[in-house]
């Protein structure tokens, strides 16, 4: 007994030490990516930087040749251009139509057939006016995979034409190699459809095909952020990715995912052996220092035990050289005897009161009954029946919480269908061809607050309709009590009559229901066509409350 008293507190306490280090390695760990975060943002302006001098290089150009209307000396004027950007394959003239007027690729005036794999880039670039920056290509003429950096040239008689520089995947491939990657580490660029553009590892094999699927979510969640899964090669990575603002393409950069849990295991390995040693030395400690105190204790958990179960008998009073503990044993004791005592006389008088309130109504009934066969008015004696129908629910109640098994409840459901088969009997006796009642009741304890009104709706209810609903003809009353998921009670009344007439959509019954649903919560919805139903929903908290 005593070790589980003492074990739960060091237990505890190691699972605080496992829990500190844990935290402390997950704020290190967040830490770490907040950091390849910044890299792989670092990394996108850098890309931004190389991206806007070469626009920046080509729009100088289309600047200049705005007003050169010589094929062949624009061709000299690109060629002197294209040489100071090793990087760059070729740059090639289109017309707005997407006709090649020239390109370096081949000597000025070489026929050349055009390209049409960049025609959308092409009319973009001239109905914006602005720099367009391509996915990664396998053009005709570059077999190797290149990229396309688009620019207007606009002139002056309002044509416009568009120069196209050819940049190999190699100068991005420098520029990551430039930010000097560490050994096992990975960056790598990715374009707009998810294509890899450059990567610091495996380029031969990788640049061209379509990045890990885990990374393609990722990146198109969010312009920036963190994921984790498996890289090409098959290993784990944890990776910082970020998004270029000219480009549209993506920045990631990657490390091992071993780099981050090793370090955790090592140290969640250590503080658990730390932690086991710390409770192994103090369970010694306590058996050898304490089994006095152990069997005091024990003895007093047997006689919480069986405090918990009302009318148990105590077991004797444990064996403890301690006089405080004997006390406490006594004061349980006595104090248990007592509460028995006073729940069994609440038991007997909520019984008794119930019984009586019982007897009382049905005394009440007799004296109704007696008025009304002694009363020669038919108009009299309808009000005597609605009244005698509503003591019956309210007798019926209280003869259920009589026969409760707890004390204060009624079982709702069959309090209800035990008080639409007295009614549909006590008016289907007379009725032509019969009244068939049909009940589906859930079974559903609520207290006297809650069963008084529900029953008097339901008594209202299958009155006005035994008694009005079916003229010279069989009728069908519905009862369906549901407890649904969402915490609600549901009660839904219907009859297959001719419907609720107009001169009594204000009778006294039907403001009576009004009135009792709003004591449980509840709204009333009618609804009228081949037939007339009743629905109330009301949550169980209501219920329980009442209860």
């Amino acid at each position: 007994m005593l070790l589980g008293m003492m074990g739960p507190p060091l237990a505890a306490m190691a699972l605080v030490t496992v829990g500190l280090i844990a935290w402390n390695f997950s704020h290190q760990r967040g830490f770490a990516e907040a950091e390849m975060v910044r890299t792989a943002r670092a990394l996108s302006v850098a890309l931004d930087r190389q991206l806007l001098v070469t626009t920046s290089a080509l729009e100088s150009l289309a600047v200049a040749l705005a007003d050169d209307r010589d094929p062949e000396h624009a061709y000299r004027m690109v060629q002197d251009i294209k040489a100071r950007h090793p990087y760059w394959s070729h740059v090639t003239l289109r017309t707005a139509a997407g006709d090649v007027l020239f390109t370096t690729a081949v000597p000025f005036g070489t026929p050349m057939q055009g390209d049409n794999s960049m025609d959308v880039l092409v009319e973009k670039a001239v109905a914006t006016g602005r720099p367009q920056i391509s996915n990664l290509l396998y053009g005709p003429i570059a077999q190797p995979p290149v990229v396309a950096v688009l620019v207007p040239v606009s002139r002056k008689d309002g044509s416009a034409d568009v120069l196209v520089a050819v940049v190999a995947t190699a100068k991005w491939q420098e520029l990551l190699r430039e930010e000097g990657v560490a050994e096992g580490w990975v960056a790598g660029i990715i374009d707009r459809n998810g294509i890899v553009v450059a990567r610091t590892r495996g380029a031969e094999r990788f640049v061209g095909k379509p990045a890990p699927g885990w990374v393609l979510d990722a990146i198109g969640k969010s312009p920036d952020g963190w994921a984790e899964g498996p890289a090409l090669e098959g290993e784990a990575l944890s990776l910082a990715f970020s998004r270029s603002a000219v480009s549209g393409w993506s920045l990631a950069f990657a490390a091992p995912a071993s780099l981050f849990e090793q370090p955790m295991r090592r140290s969640l390995w250590l503080a658990a052996a730390v932690s086991g040693a710390t409770i192994l030395a103090a369970l010694v400690f306590v058996l050898a220092y304490a089994r006095r105190l152990s069997r005091s204790m024990a003895g007093l958990v047997r006689t919480v035990d069986v405090l918990r179960r009302p009318g148990g008998a105590l077991p004797p009073t444990p064996v403890s050289a301690s006089a405080e503990l004997a006390s406490v044993y006594e004061s349980m004791r006595d104090a248990s005897l007592y509460l028995l005592r006073v729940e069994q006389e609440r038991t007997t008088a909520m019984r008794e009161l119930q019984h009586r309130v019982k007897n009382d109504l049905q005394a009440i009934m007799g004296l109704i009954a007696m008025e009304r066969f002694q009363s020669p008015c038919a108009g009299s004696c309808a009000m005597l029946d609605e009244l005698e129908g509503r003591i019956e629910a309210l007798r019926l109640v209280h003869s259920r919480l009589y026969d409760a098994r707890r004390v204060g409840t009624v079982e709702l459901g069959g309090y209800l269908r035990e008080l639409c088969g007295n009614a549909v009997a006590l008016y289907g006796r007379s009725h032509h061809g019969g009244i068939t009642l049909a009940v589906h009741a859930d079974d559903i304890e609520v207290g006297h607050d809650v069963a008084v009104p529900l029953g008097l709706i339901v008594n209202e209810f299958v009155t006005n309709s035994a008694k009005h609903a079916f003229p010279q003809r069989p009728g069908r009353i519905m009862l369906d009590l549901a407890l649904m998921e969402t915490g609600h009670v549901r009660l839904l009344l219907a009859d297959d009559g001719i419907g609720l007439p107009v001169e009594r959509a204000r009778s006294s019954g039907l403001q009576l229901i009004g009135l009792l649903a709003q004591q449980v919560g509840a709204e009333p919805e009618w609804a009228v066509g081949a037939g007339t139903s009743l629905q109330l929903s009301f949550l169980v908290a209501a219920v329980a409350e009442a209860a």
